[in-house]
Order: C-alpha cells, then structure tokens, then sequence
C-alpha cells in the first residue's frame, strides 16, 4: 500500500512546479526566452530554480540528483516549446510534459511494487488533506488564468480603441479573475453554494460595454473562470469528502 508520506511526495513535487512555472517566472523572462532561444539566460536560472524547489519540496537531502535532473529536463522541455507557437495547444503539452517527469521521478524514489501501483490507482489520500487544497488553490490561481488567456486569445480585442473613453485599471481583469476563482474554491470546498450565487449576482452588475464584441469576450472569460473553480473545487472536495 501506497504510504501516507509516499502520496505527499508526488503532491509536494507537484506544487514545487507550480511555484516554479506560475509564482516564480514573470512573464518578461517568458518573452526573453521566446526572444532568444537557448541563448536566454532566464531559461537556464529559471531550470535552475525549478531544480532547486523540487529538490528542497522533496526533503530527501541525500538525493542531489533530483535537483540536477529536474534543471536539465525542464530546460530541454522549455527550450523544445520555443521552436512552437504559444498559444493553448503548446501550453497544455508543456505542463503535461513537466507532470511525466514529477511521476517518473516519483516512481523511482518510491519503487512501487504491484500493490502499491493498485494503491495508487484507488486513489488512497489519508492524510494529506493540506496539500490537496493547498494545490487546488495554486491551479485556479495562476494556471487557470495561463489557460484562459490562451483559450481566448482568438477574440481578444482593443477595448481601448473600441472605446476610448472607457478607462479601466491595469491588470484589473487579472485580479477580478483570480479573486472570483478564489472565492468560488473556497465556497465549494465549504459546500456553501448558495454563496456562489450570490457572487454570480455580483458579477451581472457589470453591463455590455458599448462594444458587443468585448461585452461577449468578458462573459467567456467570465464562464470559463467560474467553471474552472466550480470543477477544481468539486474535484478536491470529491478527494476531501470521499478518500480522506
């Protein structure tokens, strides 16, 4: 059977690549590395850095060679990802790629044998009830708006130019979009949906804008926001409610 400390390893291992890829890269060293290739700095100290909090989140001091592996692998992914376009289909490769190499890692740390594997598959998780919120937390907050961005990114348009006089704060919609989710988390995490409602009324309160194309553009951002925090949060509390 899959330990309680084995499970919490593979979720540690996870959020450190969270951390790395969304809390500690700003999005000028992402342009820098589409600008530059394998020539950006910020490629190399950015694998550097995911090397290293994969290696500290581990705990597992004696084991160096996680740091190193971690650097080298997310190096050539991000590196590989240059050459294609960054829109939703390179995003989504990319991540997935990165989880491979946490699961591998994983694996070989734990040597699972055929009953621990049968563990894992039933989705043991006593436990460890902090980090499964902890990175339901982290997906609605900068992966989601990474995903939602290059999902919309087809109609996004120049409200500026749209209408001129309507000023708005910068990175606002970035805020506005990480508040709702936050809240949403935590009101279905509480199972308080009733709640939810209540933000949604909240939310109508913003009228179309004089332009139809951005009044649509706002409400797909909208619903897809909501709907990544309504799953991730039913997700999580099916984990919370149901395994632990």
């Amino acid at each position: 059977m899959i330990t309680q400390m084995e499970l919490s390893l593979l979720i540690r291992l996870i959020i450190a690549h969270l951390l790395s890829d969304f809390v500690f890269q700003s999005d000028s060293w992402v342009n820098q590395r589409f600008k530059f290739g394998w020539h950006s700095k910020h490629l190399y100290i950015h694998g550097i850095i995911a090397g290293s909090l994969a290696y500290f989140a581990s705990g597992l001091w004696g084991n160096i060679w996680i740091l190193i592996f971690v650097a080298i692998t997310h190096i050539l992914i991000d590196g590989v990802k240059i050459k294609s376009k960054d829109n939703i289909r390179s995003f989504l490769i990319d991540q997935l790629a990165h989880f491979v190499i946490f699961l591998f890692i994983w694996i070989v740390i734990i040597n699972p044998g055929r009953e621990k594997m049968d563990a894992f598959v039933q989705i043991l998780l006593p436990g460890i009830k902090i980090w499964t919120i902890i990175a339901a937390y982290l997906i609605i907050l900068w992966p989601s708006s990474k995903f939602i961005s290059k999902l919309t990114e087809k109609w996004r348009v120049d409200s500026e130019n749209i209408c001129p006089k309507d000023e708005s704060l910068d990175t606002a919609g970035r805020w506005i979009g990480w508040l709702e989710r936050f809240l949403i988390l935590t009101f279905v995490l509480l199972q308080q949906f009733g709640a939810i409602g209540l933000l949604v009324a909240a939310k109508s309160i913003f009228r179309f804008n004089e332009s139809r194309k951005v009044g649509e553009y706002v409400l797909i951002g909208t619903l897809l926001s909501f709907a990544i925090a309504i799953l991730v949060g039913l997700f999580a509390s099916f984990f919370l409610y149901r395994f632990l």
